[in-house]
């Protein structure tokens, strides 16, 4: 029942239109009641004469006069009208019936859709796409369904009350052989109820899981080109449909089956009833005529009125049955909807305004489970106007650590605050304002570059994206396109290079006015010249906002005010590039690793694994790759 109420306030806001569709339900029902009426007094009242006839057949054919050929026209007449009103009618119902329908279904989904933007990244990394896709698309009808259920059966009722007491008028005995049908419907809706909902939810599973390999799919359609996979792939994908066939036919038996079991049963009592009537019809009006003996008429009305108690009836009794499959579809719905929310804002949250502000974390500990730890005691202080770099292995937490900044998750332990306030203390909006993050692969809309450029800053000028774009190195690629900044985008940006790409998502990062800048992996995918003209603009940008870098190249940070280098989820060293260098801890490994020399121009060893020099005219100290790096007195200003 509570799941009912929740699915049917989804409609509320519709209640007047809810309550017409009523009216026009309650309007159809009264034709459906006087359908049968022309029939009865054709047979009763026109044609056969000498049968008992009755007040209301009276007063109807006293409209029309006494000649034959004219009471006949004009019961055929008064047939077509109630026919003709009855589809009317029935019409204006399924419009009012699809217009709530549309309202409640798009309430359903947009507060889907809100939950799920809500819902932290952990929960969309633990689940497939395709499967959230089908919820919102499909399942969000299961409200519907059961609102839908519950009217139809709401009017069912009041029809079956109806109908049994006109029915009782009609004929007592009729009426409860009629109802002697009762107990076996009751039996067919209890044995196929619980098997339907288990079908349903095993055939939404299936046909989300159709959906989710067309995602994928579709997502890495270079990658199954690129090593051949659409052999492998289509068997995949036809698995899929044979399972999802599988489960829909299991489903479609139940569906089938029901009904069937129903109407075989209607059938019995429909043919008992006809039996029975007219062997009653037959003792009335032939072997001993009696002045209120049943007449064909009344047969033929009592049978038309059968047809109206058995279909409400079935309604009321197969209710449970009905909704059985949008419950499973319910059932998904409030399964999001129900998500406990990781990260939100925390009640007595405060507003901050965005300006320039000191970003430290304490002791923080983070993993996505509790027991297997990816940062461990993280703590840092980062002052306004800073540039800093976290370098490191990969695999040792960088990018999870600027997850934690913008609070796509919370840690474990400890804190991270701006200034003196703890990120889950500020209303998350605000906090994601002070910040602009550009990760590896971020990715463009379709759409304009203009609008992809203002994505985060919607009141940005046309000069401020222009000054972003060049400060990204991609003023130049624009301008020489023939619409320039409207110039459209695909989806995914597949019509850009990956460098491309990249240098569009740091010029949306420049358009904000957030003053922490965040960079993961900023210039992986371009090229020498533009990944210093992006290193340029760090620096120009420093002293003036935050900037927090992620990268493996060693040279983009060596200008960095202090280097953090993480090592197996914490931090092994930090300093300057000069204070590490000296250290001749990772950071001094890395290096050697990589290639890199300590000054403006690489550096390559030898054979024996001595550096020949540090710089050209400098005196030359000697490196031993696995010992200590030797630094005379004298010469550290020559290592910068």
């Amino acid at each position: 029942m509570r799941l009912i109420l929740r699915a049917i306030r989804y409609f509320w806001p519709d209640l007047q239109l809810v309550l017409l569709l009523i009216c026009l339900i309650g309007c159809s029902v009264g034709l459906g009641l006087l359908s049968a009426w022309p029939m009865a007094i054709l047979v009763d009242a026109v044609l056969s004469p000498a049968v008992r006839i009755s007040a209301t057949q009276s007063f109807v054919l006293s409209l029309f006069g006494e000649d034959k050929l004219t009471q006949i026209i004009a019961v055929a007449l008064f047939g077509m009208c109630i026919k003709v009103m009855g589809d009317t009618v029935w019409m204006f119902r399924m419009m009012l019936n699809n217009r709530i329908r549309y309202n409640g279904v798009n309430r359903v989904r947009s507060e889907m859709y809100s939950k799920v933007q809500r819902l932290s990244l952990a929960w969309h990394h633990d689940r497939s796409q395709g499967d959230t896709i089908y919820r919102i698309g499909s399942d969000s009808n299961g409200p519907w369904g059961i609102t839908d259920t519950l009217i139809g059966s709401a009017t069912a009722l009041v029809t079956l009350v109806s109908m049994t007491i006109i029915m009782l008028w009609r004929s007592v005995p009729l009426t409860i052989f009629a109802l002697s049908i009762v107990p076996f419907l009751a039996c067919a809706n209890g044995y196929f109820g619980g098997r339907i909902r288990t079908r349903a939810a095993d055939a939404k599973r299936a046909e989300a899981g159709i959906t989710t390999q067309m995602q994928r799919s579709l997502e890495n359609m270079g990658l199954i080109q690129l090593f051949c996979r659409e052999g492998r792939e289509l068997q995949s994908f036809e698995g899929s449909l044979s399972t999802s066939v599988d489960a829909s036919m299991k489903l479609n038996w139940q569906e089938h089956l029901y009904p069937l079991v129903v109407q075989t049963i209607f059938a019995c009592g429909g043919a008992i009833i006809f039996g029975y009537g007219g062997y009653l019809v037959y003792c009335d009006q032939f072997l001993s005529p009696k002045a209120n003996g049943l007449t064909p008429g009344d047969v033929m009305v009592f049978m038309a009125y059968l047809g109206q108690l058995w279909d409400p009836l079935g309604w009321v009794l197969g209710f449970s049955t009905k909704i059985q499959t949008h419950v499973a579809a319910c059932d998904r719905v409030f399964e999001i909807l129900d998500e406990p929310e990781s990260v939100r804002d925390e009640e007595g949250s405060i507003s901050l305004p965005v300006r320039s502000r000191t970003l430290t974390l304490s002791n923080v500990y983070f993993g996505y489970s509790s027991d297997n730890l990816v940062l461990k005691n993280i703590s840092v202080s980062i002052r306004p106007g800073e540039m800093v770099a976290f370098l490191g292995p990969s695999g040792t937490g960088k990018s999870t650590l600027l997850n934690l900044i913008p609070r796509f998750y919370d840690p474990l332990c400890g804190s991270i605050k701006l200034d003196s306030h703890d990120l889950r203390e500020i209303k998350l909006t605000d906090v994601r304002r002070h910040l602009a993050l550009v990760m590896q692969d971020s990715p463009l809309f379709p759409g304009t570059i203009a609008h992809n450029l203002r994505y985060g800053a919607e009141d940005a000028t046309d000069a401020e994206l222009e000054a972003a774009a060049h400060d990204a190195g991609i003023a130049e690629f624009i301008e020489a396109l023939p619409h320039g900044y409207n110039t459209l985008i695909q989806e995914g940006g597949q019509n850009l290079s990956g460098g491309q790409r990249q240098r569009l998502a740091i010029a949306r990062a420049l358009a904000t006015r957030a003053p922490i800048l965040i960079f993961d992996e900023p210039t992986s995918a371009l090229d020498a010249a533009h990944e210093q003209r992006v290193i340029d603009t760090m620096m120009r940008l420093r002293g003036r906002r935050t900037i927090i870098l992620v990268t493996h190249r060693l040279d983009t940070v060596r200008q960095c005010d202090r280097i953090y280098v993480m090592s197996q989820g914490g931090i092994c060293e930090h300093g300057t590039h000069l204070e590490l260098v000296k250290q001749q801890g990772l950071y001094f490994r890395l290096i050697n690793q990589n290639r890199l020399s300590l000054d403006d121009a690489p550096l390559y060893g030898s054979e024996d694994g001595i550096w020949p020099s540090l710089r050209k005219g400098s005196t030359t100290t000697s490196v031993s790759l696995p010992g200590a790096l030797s630094i005379k007195e004298g010469e550290e200003e020559e290592l910068l």
